[in-house]
């Protein structure tokens, strides 16, 4: 039976349903349930330029191939006061904030398409600032769900464009929009961004974009230096003279120096010699059963050659950063190793703890299965969460290059770098194969010279490090560190 409250509450509900009920002068009734109407979605494509000095001027010298008839183009304030559009374009409307606030002027719109995007609105667009018209647009089509595609090549590309620091901003920057669904692809017409690179050499040309042609060597004539032969140089036909050349004339090289020289130069074209190796090898050691006195012996040899880094498993982490400390010699240590199958959550946790215990670089393992499905974001994010739990640190990815097509060597390469890595490497060293230098110059192609490139797995020797740094390495891991600087084979197998 039911209490007197029970009753009350109950007869009191049913005439708060009642819709005869009075509820006194205050009350409004609700609103009926059917839907609101929408506004219609918009019908015009649109493209939005700014000032990105790189491409503008092309962009806006094919701007009629961007823009069907019918079409929007959006207009930055500087552009519109500095850059007039001297060509007609009919049927588009040409829209600045001087013809409509940002707000009505994407009312009619269905997509916005970016050719040409400048690091200030990139940065204000990323950070959802809109005191610009150029922002403004992209902050409001943004908030209405309005496509927004940014096809500038000197964005989607940083690192060939910019200095490495700007181009890493650049890549955060990307990211942030890219989480809010703004898409970046190549677009339709051609551009080519204006390039500055930062290795070039001078009236030979660049390294990176253009390599010089070979010259032919130099006819020797009478009266010449003596031949390189009294130094048994390693090359048949050599055109430097006696005593210039450290990599194929050792002999006569220490006879020049003998006689007062103080400098010599190696040449651009010369391998680096064996014991110059070890500022580009991260001295390693990562079986299971490592000991302590194997550690500490490692630590040692990497004090004693002056290797980059020491790359040890995370348990030998702390220990490795207490026999180090003082030196400059990094602390390297592997996550996700060697399958890269743990989850996103599970390497960001390994690298906190790792950075907690002393670790200076991260290798991590790439999601090769989800590459493998496409599951590109996946991947992607798979290593940005891990870029941001270094906070800061050096991070490189190991791709295990054996277990892909080139095709998706490159696209590995290019979801690291819009990560935010500084590094793409080889092989773990535990899989069906290791470095090649075919698949090291594919990475450098890739990458660009803003991003490290580290080759791994089977270096066992000098040589076969000289060709990995020739075919672009810049960090190179081995175990057999000391051989290699000795010049010297190591019998057996290793990392």
């Amino acid at each position: 039976m039911e209490n007197i409250v029970d009753q009350i509450a109950r007869e009191v509900m049913l005439k708060l349903k009642s819709q005869t009920a009075n509820r006194g002068a205050a009350y409004t009734p609700p609103p009926d349930a059917s839907p609101l109407p929408r506004a219609a979605a918009g019908q015009k494509p649109a493209v939005l330029v700014t000032a990105n000095f790189k491409v503008v001027e092309q962009v806006l010298g094919q701007i009629g191939a961007l823009l069907p008839n019918g079409g929007k183009l959006f207009l930055s304030s500087y552009l519109h006061e500095n850059f007039p559009i001297s060509r007609s374009l009919p049927g588009v409307e040409i829209v600045t904030s001087k013809v409509a606030p940002a707000h009505v002027a994407i009312r009619d719109v269905r997509e916005i398409t970016i050719p040409s995007l400048s690091m200030n609105t990139l940065s204000k667009a990323a950070n959802l600032l809109a005191d610009t018209f150029a922002s403004q647009i992209i902050s409001f089509a943004l908030c209405e769900g309005i496509p927004l595609t940014v096809t500038d090549e000197s964005i989607l590309e940083a690192g060939r464009y910019f200095p490495a620091g700007v181009a890493r901003k650049i890549d955060a920057l990307r990211r942030e929009l890219e989480s809010m669904g703004v898409r970046f692809q190549r677009g339709t017409i051609s551009v080519k961004p204006e390039h500055k690179c930062t290795t070039c050499i001078g009236a030979g040309g660049c390294t990176s974009c253009q390599p010089p042609a070979p010259t032919a060597p130099a006819a020797k004539t009478a009266g010449s230096a003596p031949s390189h032969q009294e130094g048994k140089c390693l090359q048949d036909q050599c055109s430097r003279s006696y005593g210039s050349c450290a990599a194929s004339c050792e002999p006569a090289v220490k006879k020049v120096v003998a006689a007062g020289a103080d400098r010599i130069d190696k040449g651009l074209d010369a391998p680096i010699p064996a014991p110059e190796l070890a500022r580009f090898i991260d001295h390693t050691l990562l079986k299971p059963n490592a000991t302590v006195a194997e550690i500490t012996k490692l630590c040692e040899e990497a004090r004693q050659y002056q290797f980059a880094s020491v790359c040890v498993n995370p348990a030998h982490v702390a220990l490795a950063a207490k026999l180090l400390q003082g030196t400059p010699v990094k602390v390297c240590t592997v996550v996700g190793f060697p399958l890269g199958a743990t989850s996103t959550f599970t390497k960001v946790m390994e690298t906190r703890d790792a950075i907690a215990n002393g670790a200076t670089e991260i290798d991590m393992v790439i999601n090769v299965g989800a590459l493998k499905s496409k599951d590109y974001e996946l991947v992607k994010n798979d290593i940005a969460r891990v870029v941001e739990a270094a906070n800061g640190l050096c991070v490189k990815v190991i791709l295990e290059t054996s277990l892909l097509t080139d095709e998706e060597k490159i696209k590995a390469c290019e979801l690291a770098k819009l990560a935010g890595a500084d590094f793409v490497k080889t092989s773990t060293g535990f899989s069906t194969g290791g470095a090649t230098a075919e698949d090291v110059a594919l990475m450098r192609r890739v990458v660009g010279p803003s991003m490290g490139v580290k080759a791994s797995g089977g270096i066992r020797d000098a040589q076969t490090a000289q060709k990995m740094i020739a075919a672009g390495a810049t960090r190179i891991g081995a175990s057999a560190s000391v051989s290699i600087v000795k010049g010297e084979t190591p019998a057996g197998k290793g990392y």
